[in-house]
């Protein structure tokens, strides 16, 4: 079928159905779903197992383990985190990239986690299994309040959160910073014993009365009548007023008498939340998949406003992150950038070709992007920085067809040929070429579209996107183009247009006299000529290795994370203590008039806010902050101001400051492990890791995730005493978890809410070591107290605070960030060492990379996997194209050569080497080949019409250096935005692109010609 000539006859349709499919387009720009960054599968769940008290060893041995050989059946998994720390088992499980459907996988888990419930000790809680463990709160508000209790902004913020449900599109809202109110009874452990009453007794006396339990129904035979006995505790005195009766006295006493009756929060605090140093209730926002982050937050936010205007005097409820600015930001950036592009396309495409012809073919590339729109609408491609800065990569491919065309169509004009003849013939002829070169370039793109890498799912819109840009213009270009060709191109040229033209005219003419004299002397020297382009690959290839590396850059967000760790044995207290001298550090408006705002989380690592930002594991020796920056020029002396202030002012708090990233990891940590069965030997093979980092100039932030031991004391409980006394090591332990940590004897209830009844021993009792001895033991058999030093011994020991494995094997894994080099130039530096420690392992410990390095390892074997299938299709369509074997190995040797120069672009840019610019090598080969293409398909029609070969070579050179060169200037002048502006996830690839494209482009004009002749010089001969 002849598409232009159908084009033609068909033309009002064909116009009609165009403008339809524009006006989509422009809908589906503000209609599509929005976002900052690529829709990724978070294929991780956590599984939370509790025993309080519990020491890591026991932990890893009888609950950890358990549980991990139970998942480990599960044949999707990929890998298997824990961690096990005093009364606390979490494991990470992550599933294999290749898969999507993850509902009935992480039923399959739940179903593991049950089973293995009944191998777990007596006394653990249930395991909680939580796979919604990547819901990224693209909101996250702060309520604080003056006035006004924890408890009392509790359900404040109950009330908010429903009415926040009623916004559609709202996933869920978690509710962060909560303290669970407790009632305390604080009693003498010296009282009890005088008194010989028991917590159990006392714990039997509350439940007795404490009830709720109906006294059943009485029929009278016309109505039935239930019976409510009363007992249940009304307000707090009442519990004071309870009459406890005891044996040895002839009165009972009142409640309030034997203990400290008082009402407060969970003691130690646990997860704390704070926002500008306040105490805070945090309010995680998440959005269904499907909604736009720029229509839902803006719903949001006007809701809040209602919510603000009906709040009592003295509640704040602030915006603490709000992804929508990002989104917008980035979103809106990168739409400026493609509009600079467009800019530049049309005026490098008006110069070349004139005005009429220039505005034909620029005319196309505005209705591909907007079809583009429409189709990623349609087929649910979001809106995000990946999709959009394609199509600035596409933009200079987009009009390669158009220029191919309306060229032809004027040189047919000029040779004499009738306008229906030139729009039939003309299309017709290069449909073919123009389509093969078109999928030549998408398979390129095709290992994004397989690679089962987290990484190549982050970037895998950009091949979705040329795919759909590029097979767009092939079809507009052989229906659009040739139509308005007909109506508006012209065989003579306009004055105006020639006087317009005739300086770019001249210059061309000389640049194209200078060709052919270049040409001329490298066909007559082909073997110098070859030699020195084998040479410059080779200097290329060479320098690789020297190139900095970076598996992704650092974000443009406007936030700082600082990280704080204190000793591993410090408690939540002591954590909240040190959060409040930095909190106080920071209020100071003359040393950080730079930060708006600041977001704190005590003991575990706050929502996530951002896709590729995990939040760690809750531990309460740590803290998180988000800071909100107001400029970005501040971003870098912020982070160093931090850094010198956290090390001067606290050095008891290890602070780690950094920016935020962009792909799945930070790309400046360094992760080391150390694997084994021995945690002795893995430990202390860590500990020389962080030496040897240590040494290395430069190095900050150095760290385990052991964190190191912790000291504890072992009650030696004498058995043959304890029986005698009538006492088990089970009153022991029963008795000191009451007596320092609190133990629950009853229920408060209130409204609908339950608050446990604790008891516990009073304030300077319970913080005193020296009463650890001293306490007292009921027994049972006696009816009397025995002080713990009668029946049991004391020993102090050390364990590790925290055991992790990975895969069911210990591992240590070593931490750092280096203030100039990214993990991947650090791991250069260093390897020799490391491989040093690791040969003199024990059989079976190994040291092993992990993090941004193993990752980016994984990410660049995911692409390369495919591409051998990439290059036997583009081979086969090239032979099939050509029906030749010696054509597509001569178009298959140009792809080095604009390797040549995307490495001379990375040297002269200083760009590091990473994923993004991986991707634009991939790229930059399939641009190289379109070349080569277009120029053997012209060598062979010169041939065919009867010219020699050295003519046929010449001739076809000298007719593609115009259409070849457009393309090149189009799409390096194109990529200039996204240079200019340094965008901080293009900026490498844009390089790559920009320079590889200008000196292959150079290369393939000369290196093609000289490859041809001397692959058919017999032909030659012959001729």
């Amino acid at each position: 079928m002849n598409i232009a000539a159908v084009s033609l006859r068909y033309k009002k349709p064909l116009f009609f159905i165009l403008a339809l499919s524009i006006l989509y387009g422009v809908l589906s720009y503000f209609t599509l779903p929005a976002r900052e960054d690529p829709e990724i599968t978070i294929r991780e769940a956590i599984v939370s197992t509790s025993y309080p008290g519990m020491a890591s060893a026991r932990v890893e041995r009888l609950i950890t383990k358990k549980l991990e050989e139970s998942i480990r059946k599960i044949p999707e998994v990929e890998r298997i985190r824990s961690t096990s720390s005093t009364g606390s088992s979490v494991i990470h499980v992550e599933i294999a990239d290749r898969y999507f459907n993850l509902d009935n996988i992480w039923q399959d888990l739940r179903n593991k986690v049950s089973a293995a419930q009944s191998q777990l000790p007596s006394g653990t809680q249930p395991s909680i299994v939580n796979d919604e463990f990547g819901d990224v709160a693209i909101i996250t508000l702060a309520l604080t309040a003056d006035g006004f209790s924890l408890a009392e902004m509790h359900e404040m913020a109950k009330h908010i959160r429903d009415t926040l449900y009623a916004v559609k599109g709202t996933k869920k809202i978690d509710l962060l910073g909560i303290q669970q109110e407790q009632i305390y009874l604080e009693i003498s452990n010296t009282k009890l014993a005088q008194l010989g009453i028991a917590p159990a007794q006392l714990s039997a006396i509350l439940q007795s009365q404490n009830i709720i339990s109906p006294g059943g129904s009485i029929d009278t035979g016309l109505k039935s009548f239930a019976i409510e006995p009363s007992g249940n505790f009304n307000s707090v005195q009442e519990i004071g007023e309870l009459l406890i009766t005891l044996p040895q006295l002839q009165q009972p006493i009142l409640l309030r008498d034997l203990a400290k009756i008082k009402r407060g929060y969970i003691d130690p605090p646990n997860k704390l939340a704070y926002y500008n140093g306040k105490p805070a209730l945090i309010f995680a926002i998440s959005m269904l998949n499907g909604y736009n982050v720029l229509d839902f937050s803006p719903k949001m936010k006007a809701k809040l406003n209602e919510i603000q205007q009906s709040l009592p005097v003295g509640y704040q409820l602030e915006i603490a992150t709000y992804q929508a600015d990002q989104v917008s930001q980035t979103v809106y950036g990168v739409s400026i950038n493609v509009l600079q592009t467009l800019i530049i396309v049309l005026l490098v495409v008006m110069v070349f070709l004139g005005v009429r012809v220039g505005l034909i073919v620029g005319s196309i590339v505005p209705c591909v992007m907007l079809l583009s729109l429409a189709v990623m609408n349609f087929t649910g491609i979001n809106l995000e920085r990946m999709s959009l800065a394609t199509l600035i990569i596409a933009l200079g491919l987009l009009i390669d067809n158009g220029i191919v065309i309306a060229e032809d169509f004027k040189a047919r004009l000029e040779r004499g040929e009738d306008r229906v003849y030139a729009l039939t013939h003309g299309p017709s002829s290069l449909a073919v070429p123009l389509l093969s070169s078109s999928i030549s370039t998408i398979l390129f793109f095709l290992p994004l579209m397989l690679a089962q890498h987290v990484a190549g799912e982050y970037t895998r819109s950009i091949s979705l996107v040329i795919l759909i840009s590029l097979m767009t213009s092939w079809l507009l270009a052989l229906s659009v183009t040739p139509v308005l060709c007909y109506f508006f191109v012209n065989k003579p040229a306009a004055k105006n247009e020639r006087q317009t033209q005739s300086d770019a005219k001249k210059l061309y003419h000389k640049i194209q006299d200078r060709y052919q004299q270049i040409l001329s002397w490298m066909l007559s020297h082909k073997a110098i000529s070859l030699g020195f382009s084998v040479l410059l690959l080779i200097v290329s290839v060479a320098s690789m290795p020297f190139l900095n590396k970076q598996f992704f850059p650092d974000s443009d967000r406007l936030q700082i994370l600082v990280d704080l760790e204190l000793a591993p044995d410090a408690s939540s207290r002591a954590t909240n203590q040190a959060m409040q001298a930095v909190f106080k550090w920071l209020s100071n408006p003359e040393q950080f008039s730079q930060i708006d705002s600041y977001a704190a989380y005590v003991g575990f690592g706050g929502p996530r806010f951002v896709l590729s930002l995990s939040p760690d594991d809750p531990s309460e020796n740590k803290g998180f902050m988000v800071l909100n920056i107001n400029k970005a020029e501040q971003i870098e002396p912020t982070i160093r101001q931090l850094r010198n202030g956290f090390r001067e002012k606290f050095p008891y708090v290890s602070a780690h400051v950094n920016k935020m990233f962009l792909g799945p990891s930070d790309s400046a940590v360094i992760s080391i492990q150390v694997k084994g069965p021995d945690e002795n030997v893995i430990y202390q093979q860590a500990k020389k890791i962080e030496a040897l980092l240590a040494k290395t100039d430069g190095t900050i932030d150095i760290r385990n995730n052991w964190e190191g031991r912790i000291s504890k004391i072992k009650v030696l409980v004498n058995q043959q005493k304890a029986r005698r006394a009538g006492i088990s090591s089970n009153d022991v332990a029963a008795t000191l978890q009451g007596y320092f940590s609190g133990a629950q004897i009853s229920q408060y209830r209130e409204n609908d809410n339950i608050i446990p009844i604790i008891y516990r021993a009073e304030l300077n009792e319970r913080h005193n070591l020296d009463r650890l001895r001293t306490v007292s033991i009921y027994s049972p058999a006696s009816n009397h107290y025995i002080p713990l030093f009668q029946i049991a011994d004391f020993e102090p020991y050390n364990e590790f605070s925290k055991i992790q494995k990975e895969d069911l094997f210990k591992t240590v894994t070593v931490e750092a960030r280096h203030l100039s080099m990214t993990a991947e130039i650090l791991k250069q530096q260093i390897d020799p060492q490391i491989q040093k420690l690791k040969r003199n392992l024990p059989l079976n410990h190994t040291i092993e990379y992990d993090g941004v390095v193993q990752e980016s390892s994984d990410a660049q074997q995911a692409l390369a996997k495919n591409m051998p299938l990439v290059l036997a299709l583009i081979i086969i369509l090239l032979i099939v194209q050509f029906n030749s074997f010696r054509r597509p190995l001569i178009i298959i040797a140009t792809i080095p050569l604009g390797f040549i120069g995307a490495v001379s672009g990375l040297w002269i840019m200083q760009a590091p080497f990473g994923f993004m610019v991986s991707l634009g090598l991939y790229s930059l080969a399939g641009i190289i080949i379109n070349n080569a293409i277009v120029l053997i398909d012209k060598i062979d029609i010169n041939r065919e019409s009867g010219m020699g070969m050295m003519e046929a070579i010449e001739q076809a050179c000298h007719s593609r250096l115009r259409p070849i060169c457009m393309t090149t200037i189009t799409t390096v002048l194109g990529l200039l935005p996204l240079i200019i502006s340094h965008d901080p996830l293009f900026y490498g690839l844009a390089c790559v692109l920009a320079f590889g494209l200008a000196v292959g482009t150079l290369l393939t004009l000369c290196i093609v010609p000289c490859l041809y002749a001397l692959f058919y010089k017999n032909e030659a001969s012959t001729n």
